[in-house]
């Protein structure tokens, strides 16, 4: 009942999120949902140092104020997940289409981009209590890879998403080209350039698409050109960019020489999965650490 027994505690924890859920309503109301896109970088980084300095401050307060000192308790960890699993409930119960209503597009809905917030800041703080004891035992190491990993993911998988680029490149046959258009219309210089030597493609004997490739020579930063052949799920890896066969010509069919690519690039991806593998990591640890105390038993 200790949860229970302090001026912040559980009870004071959904209470928080409740506060924060309705809170959220206000800009909901006002500006519309969040525009995540407005956090490109160098926003995003600036963002990210501010919290990082808030973390720290907040986790040298804890000795001297009840709030910080529950932000980072479990007594404030259970309920901003119990919250944040409640909207990611609606999200799996709604269809998630811009447009159609708050609930249309949770990712943006104000919120839930607060609990998400609040959930975040929870587990920077936890991370940052095991980091300044991971010299007492190997649990620890284990408590910071699997916090800190958490930490990692849901601050980079959020402010990077900003820096994605979706973009489609239109080509034919002997033109090089250099520049793609986003989902919006959108025309961005991508660094690359890009020629189809030749646009093949297979049918099956009803005329179906069996196969469809585009043999192209992609110079980068280094300006040397490279020849590859790209295909239905054989993607070309180059400075950054990901360049997947995503359309044709579909009147000409196999007489085509015009082919699109869709080419993407997510900076802060490596980020992310390096704090997946950091849970992981941890998670392995965590069982060796068990096991061991199991056979000193």
């Amino acid at each position: 009942m200790a949860l229970f027994s302090k001026p912040f505690n559980l009870l004071t924890g959904f209470l928080f999120g409740g506060g924060l859920a309705l809170t959220g309503l206000l800009p909901q109301i006002v500006k519309g949902p969040a525009r995540w896109g407005s956090l490109a970088f160098p926003a995003n980084v600036i963002i990210l140092s501010l919290f990082l300095v808030f973390l720290a401050g907040a986790f040298l307060m804890r000795r001297k104020s009840s709030f910080f000192a529950w932000l980072g308790s479990p007594a404030a960890a259970v309920p901003s997940i119990a919250w944040c699993l409640v909207f990611t409930l609606v999200m799996g119960l709604t269809a998630q289409v811009p447009g159609r209503g708050w609930l249309g597009n949770m990712i943006s809905f104000w919120p839930f981009v607060l609990c998400y917030i609040w959930l975040t800041t929870v587990v920077g703080l936890v991370a940052i209590n095991h980091i300044t004891r991971v010299g007492r035992s190997w649990r620890e190491v284990s408590a910071v890879l699997n916090h800190l990993g958490l930490f990692v993911v849901l601050v980079c998988a959020t402010l990077g998403s900003a820096d994605k680029r979706t973009l489609e490149m239109t080509l034919h046959e002997g033109e090089t080209v250099s520049v793609a258009v986003s989902e919006d219309g959108t025309t961005y210089d991508t660094g690359l350039s890009v020629r189809l030597d030749d646009f093949t493609m297979e049918v099956y004997p009803n005329g179906m698409p069996k196969r469809f490739a585009s043999d192209v020579v992609v110079a980068g930063k280094s300006g040397k050109g490279t020849a590859a052949v790209i295909e239905v799920n054989k993607p070309l890896k180059i400075d950054g960019w990901k360049m997947y066969q995503y359309g044709y010509d579909e009147a000409a069919g196999v007489e085509g020489e015009m082919s699109i690519l869709q080419l993407v690039k997510d900076p802060w991806l490596p980020l992310v999965f390096g704090g997946i593998f950091m849970m992981i990591a941890g998670a392995f640890l965590m069982m060796f650490t068990g096991l061991k105390r199991e056979d000193a038993r």
